[in-house]
């Protein structure tokens, strides 16, 4: 079995060329036929994924989530499995799928986990595998993006975002609609997830999975800068839920209406637009740990 690994050097600010470099040592120790193949810019771990799916039955993302989206967009739609080796900022889908944070033990789940399903979603012509969001969290992505160069790394990096975000936080009126359920709120942010975890960490949506056949739509209403400065740090523990101003439906087509906003994709922002997202059931391969025995 052969390994491509598509590496984006420049991930979790410089993390990813640190983590490619050991992950060539213990692979090349453990003889492990791999080929690493390293992006130069924004979008091309599409093409390499694209190009490495014809040789490889296996295509890794080396990276932060947005590294995972891009190798996923290549090729949730062919007989390829997604590997993931966190080594970003966020990391969430590593997270999600049971999949150590350290090298060696996202490798050993590399190498020899089990193959399972992945249901994927499609934001208009745009693959996501983890979240789509609007608002609040959007916001607090371009901050940690604008910050790139900074010695803040990560989660403290999106902790940084949020303390920035909340001095100006914003809220929208909005048409949010799930199978045709129809919800007019007052919002701060929407947060349509695929997996439980978003923003390094926070358990948006506790009982989200990535096999589910259904997205987690999580719907937080106006509300004050302090109650949601108290409220965030139970979002670690999935310890949210029960505050008024957050609801939580489930589905699997969405729409967003109302004022366009920027939306943030697996932890890529793409430019403001009414939100139109459908699940597409375990439409895609990726290796996850091997159940115990």
């Amino acid at each position: 079995m052969s390994i491509a690994i598509i590496a984006n050097p420049l991930a979790g600010r410089g993390r990813g060329r640190k983590v490619a470099h050991q992950v060539q040592q213990l692979l090349a120790e453990q003889n492990t036929d791999f080929e690493m193949i390293f992006t130069q810019y924004a979008g091309h771990a599409v093409e390499l994924a694209d190009r490495a799916s014809d040789k490889h039955p296996i295509v890794a993302a080396l990276g932060g989530d947005g590294t995972a989206r891009e190798v996923l967009t290549a090729i949730w739609q062919k007989p390829v499995a997604l590997g993931i080796i966190p080594g970003g900022t966020g990391n969430d889908y590593a997270r999600s799928l049971g999949i150590p944070r350290d090298v060696p033990g996202a490798l050993k789940v590399l190498t020899e986990g089990a193959l399972g399903r992945l249901d994927v979603g499609m934001e208009h012509n745009d693959v996501f595998g983890q979240l789509a969001s609007i608002g609040f969290a959007v916001d607090v992505i371009m901050h940690v993006n604008a910050h790139r160069d900074g010695l803040i790394k990560g989660s403290p990096a999106f902790l940084m975002g949020v303390a920035s975000t909340l001095r100006h936080l914003r809220h929208y009126s909005l048409r949010i609609t799930v199978d045709g359920q129809v919800l007019d709120k007052d919002v701060v942010g929407v947060f349509v997830m695929n997996m439980p975890y978003g923003g390094g960490g926070m358990k948006f949506a506790p009982n989200a999975r990535y096999d589910s056949g259904e997205f987690h739509v999580l719907v937080v209403e106006h509300i004050s800068k302090w109650s949601l400065a108290v409220t965030l740090p139970k979002v670690y523990a999935g310890n949210h839920l029960d505050h008024p101003a957050v609801s939580l439906v489930t589905g699997r087509e969405v729409t967003i209406e109302g004022e366009d906003l920027p939306i943030m994709l697996d932890g890529d922002v793409f430019p403001a637009r009414p939100v139109r997202a459908k699940l597409m059931p375990q439409a895609a391969q990726v290796v996850i740990p091997k159940a115990p025995a």
